[in-house]
């Protein structure tokens, strides 16, 4: 499949469809003959920009930016900002259903035998509220209900009743009525299946999940990194090889997933409604970034950090995620998820972007035989007497000594100035402190995710945190 050939077709479908939208005549789509003319033509857009339509389509309005009366909306889970509402299309759904059936055509095709899968999925999507003149709710929770006919026979729970719980009350369900039966299939963000493996074992008294679900195949985890929960649900899993399928996707649309077992990069899909755009070596502010140069998917490079712009079959048009994401491969086109555009810890002039932190932060650990997960980072003065200092949070597979803390956070330090000038210039001119590393556990996260009302199925622990009282807690608590 010619990648220029198939993105171009779908430009041109969109535009179409769209023509005689609010937005279509605002940016006079019937003048748009090409991809050039579409990017001179339509601005960036950020959620500010299409707040108002949105407001307008809740009430009722019909044909903004997509035709017709739209009247379900999904929340954005993402951790830059609240109250996102993007729109979902019959289309949008329907696209959706295409990307669960890729999936499931992909694993069958590397595990042929089908009856190893055929047994008991369990699900944790997230809420869904119903509104007088519109649904609103978690991505997961529609893809839950809108999920492919010969799916719901196979689920545990009913899904009509599970979207409407609290969430608490859904992992309680499934450690209360679950442990008896005959897993295969497990969908949940991350963070989640960790939650419940590790409630699972200390509620059974078992010592690994093989042992309460040996016949568990499949995890398919989204909303929330992989690689950083891996290790440790690896490690409850006990023998049983389970194999992992790994979705990225957002409210805005799903992107991608990894469609074979031995990799750990993501196939793109580009022929399932949405349009693709990146912005190479992107900057943090809504602003810079909107100056900025936009490619089409097929001129991207490999090994550039790029942020992402989408057209969608919902009415997103060059809609900005706020991902960066880098390319393994272009053809067909590969990538990794790398971190969020606006994620910088900036408080002291270090200018230090999420997925440097990432990167640095996991070689260091490879370097020292350590397995960190999750983790989370923050800047903090502690008094007026003391220089401002990073404090990193990491969620590790062993318990480590104080010593290993302090050793792990000198060559961290060491290995933040080699990545970046500006966190070397403060760390030479004695403007910041040294690093300190402390340890967290997934009970924390949980604690934290609960205060802050992120209980939810793509509730997620930033890379970042912003506030002195979050930092506080994971220091104190």
């Amino acid at each position: 499949m010619d990648t220029e050939e198939t993105q171009q077709k779908l430009l041109t479908q969109l535009i179409d469809k769209a023509r005689e939208t609010t937005f279509g005549r605002e940016h006079h789509f019937g003048r748009i003959s090409c991809y050039e003319v579409f990017r001179k033509q339509v601005p960036i857009s950020f959620y500010k920009d299409i707040a108002g339509g949105i407001g307008q389509m809740k009430k009722g309005a019909s044909d903004i930016f997509w035709p017709g009366r739209i009247d379900q909306f999904a929340v954005s889970a993402g951790t830059s900002g609240e109250g996102k509402h993007l729109p979902l299309s019959d289309h949008r759904l329907k696209s959706d259903r295409r990307f669960m059936r890729k999936i499931a055509v992909s694993y069958l095709q590397q595990r042929p035998n089908f009856l190893d899968i055929i047994g008991t999925h369990i699900s944790l999507p997230g809420f869904l509220e119903k509104k007088e003149h519109f649904d609103i709710g978690e991505i997961s929770a529609f893809s839950a209900q809108h999920a492919p006919f010969w799916l719901t026979p196979l689920q545990f729970f009913n899904t009509d009743e599970l979207v409407n719980l609290p969430f608490r009350k859904k992992i309680e369900r499934i450690l209360g009525q679950a442990t008896d039966t005959d897993v295969r299939v497990m969908t949940a963000a991350p963070n989640w299946v960790l939650t419940i493996f590790q409630r699972l074992l200390e509620q059974t008294g078992k010592k690994s999940i093989a042992e309460i679900w040996p016949n568990l195949k499949l995890l398919i985890c989204g909303g929330v990194k992989l690689d950083n929960y891996r290790p440790h649900i690896q490690s409850l899993l006990g023998s049983r090889e389970v194999d992992f399928i790994e979705t990225y996707g957002a409210s805005e649309g799903y992107i991608a997933f990894s469609d074979d077992l031995q990799k750990r990069d993501l196939k793109l899909i580009f022929d399932n409604g949405i349009f693709y755009e990146f912005i190479p070596h992107p900057h943090a502010g809504q602003e810079t970034m909107s100056a900025q140069q936009a490619i089409p998917l097929w001129e991207v490079q490999t090994s550039i950090p790029y942020a992402v712009l989408v057209t969608t079959n919902a009415g997103l048009w060059r809609y900005a995620l706020n991902d960066i994401v880098e390319f393994q491969d272009t053809r067909p086109p590969r990538i990794k998820v790398r971190g969020r555009v606006s994620e910088m810890l900036d408080d002291f002039g270090e200018a230090l972007y999420a997925y440097e932190a990432a990167e640095t932060l996991h070689k260091t650990a490879e370097e020292l035989s350590i397995t960190v997960g999750n983790f989370t980072v923050g800047a903090q003065m502690p008094s007026s007497r003391q220089l401002p200092r990073h404090y990193w949070f990491i969620q590790t597979s062993e318990s480590l000594h104080s010593d290993t803390l302090r050793r792990f956070a000198k060559k961290l330090d060491a290995a933040l100035q080699q990545e970046n000038r500006h966190y070397a210039i403060r760390r030479e001119s004695e403007t910041m402190g040294a690093p300190k590393v402390l340890t967290i556990s997934q009970q924390q996260i949980n604690t934290w995710l609960h205060q802050k009302d992120k209980e939810k199925a793509q509730g997620k622990l930033p890379s970042m945190l912003r506030d002195d009282s979050d930092i506080d807690f994971f220091r104190n608590s």
